[in-house]
């Protein structure tokens, strides 16, 4: 179930993907990352947190960011049974801070990307990005569906869907919530 719904995330953001600006066509469709995130089941939970901290006109606008999307999944595992809004509530400032960790102010494509390399996020801390060699390649990958011959992960979270190109900017769908240094 758990591949079946990654592979829906696949084909829903590669349908969207190729509906976003592209600047040679200007009779396509203007997709931003707010677009994406708002019509793709997967990332209600990211919609919703988005929402709530006042975050969603960034990528509504023009801009050019990348964003490392985690799924509803990876924000059940980290909420523990609260909602998004009751996190938010309980831990004030913290979910605006866990949100910016997760975006770069810069177009970043899966193949600009080096292994041991480290990003700033626009939260101020830097993410640390892993290229391992794929077990499974050339052979299909379950959890990619594709034929990546490396894997990438984002301070240990696995990208699963790369690339994805909006009007303003890059979206890369990871396995988990990143979670910054939060001082207390």
């Amino acid at each position: 179930m758990k591949n079946l719904l990654r592979n829906f995330t696949l084909v829903a953001i590669s349908f969207l993907a190729f509906s976003c600006a592209d600047e040679e066509n200007k009779n396509l469709p203007s997709t931003s990352i707010a677009k994406i995130i708002a019509v793709t089941p997967e990332f209600s939970s990211l919609k919703e947190a988005l929402d709530i901290t006042g975050l969603t006109s960034t990528f509504e606008e023009a801009g050019d960011y990348t964003v490392f999307v985690p799924t509803n999944d990876a924000f059940d595992a980290v909420l523990g049974g609260l909602t998004v809004e009751e996190f938010d509530t309980a831990n004030p400032g913290v979910l605006e801070a866990v949100l910016k960790y997760h975006v770069l102010g810069a177009r970043v494509l899966s193949t600009d990307l080096t292994n041991g390399q480290e990003a700033a996020t626009l939260q101020g801390q830097n993410i640390t990005i892993s290229l391992v060699p794929n077990i499974y390649y050339p052979e299909l990958d379950p959890d990619l569906g594709t034929y990546e011959e490396k894997s990438i992960f984002i301070n240990g979270s696995r990208v699963f869907a790369r690339d994805a190109k909006c009007s303003n900017g890059i979206i890369h769908v990871i396995d988990a919530v990143l979670l910054p240094a939060i001082a207390g």
